[in-house]
């Protein structure tokens, strides 16, 4: 792979990152399953789960993710990449927050991603990926702001 071929991958995995966060911010389960290769799976995101078919991973998904009083919001940044054979290994950092509207709760947490990404039919895909959470807070935001979902 040529220096510009490999940019122009490295570009196109960032976009395929940055909309499996939008897609976890919005709950769109069908974008999230484009996002991971459908062969050979591991997932390994600690407390969430480990998990080596995409089926489970979206069940559990749905289970903590989508509720009616929950908003999501993932800020990656700082990619490193690496070319390994014929995939790149990709870290990134992750800025989370969830924001509880019921309770008036916020928790940030922070981490980071190791993903394996892979050509999959032509295009890249999430063949592995794992998280490590760096910190984790929860803060009280009743006295502060009324959070309230919005649709």
């Amino acid at each position: 792979m040529d220096k510009i071929s490999y940019l122009e991958n490295i570009e196109e995995i960032k976009r395929l990152k940055y909309s499996y966060f939008q897609a976890c911010d919005i709950n769109n389960l069908n974008q999230i399953k484009k996002i991971f290769a459908t062969g050979n799976l591991y997932i390994d995101f600690e407390n969430f789960g480990c998990f080596t078919d995409l089926d489970s991973f979206l069940e559990q998904y749905k289970k903590q993710s989508i509720k009616r009083n929950q908003v999501e919001c993932h800020y990656g940044k700082n990619p490193i990449f690496k070319k390994i054979d014929n995939s790149i290994l990709g870290i990134w950092a992750l800025d989370y927050y969830l924001f509880q509207t019921k309770k008036q709760l916020m928790t940030n947490i922070t981490g980071s991603y190791e993903d394996l990404y892979i050509l999959e039919n032509g295009r890249w895909v999430i063949e592995k990926s794992k998280f490590r959470r760096n910190s984790m807070k929860t803060f009280d935001v009743s006295n502060v702001i009324n959070l309230k979902k919005i649709n």
